[in-house]
């Protein structure tokens, strides 16, 4: 089990940020279709799953803004990976 903080920002041809969140939530859209556990954030969305599907589900996320006409796209994603596994729930737990 690992978990990915994914920021997917789309950068042109947005001209406002209402664009902008309309192609954001396409991707969260994916990302909740995809099966997987996940957390939406004020800057980024947490994804929680084995390790393959967490990556391709990046991958793809990463993909949709193109898919939707922005030329240009800036992803920022971190892994977090332990040895028997970790969820999103162990990390927050001490703040929940």
């Amino acid at each position: 089990m690992v978990i990915a903080d994914i920021a997917v920002m789309p950068l042109i041809p947005c001209v406002s940020e209402d664009e902008m969140y309309k192609v954001v939530d396409k991707v969260i859209e994916y990302i909740e279709k995809s099966g997987l556990k996940y957390e939406v954030g004020a800057m980024s969305t947490t994804i929680e799953g084995e390790f393959e599907k967490v990556f391709e589900v990046v991958k793809k996320a990463h993909k949709i803004p193109f898919d939707l006409g922005i030329e240009r796209v800036v992803t920022v994603v971190r892994f977090d990976e332990r040895y028997g596994g970790i969820s999103i729930d162990e990390k927050l737990k001490n703040h929940r």
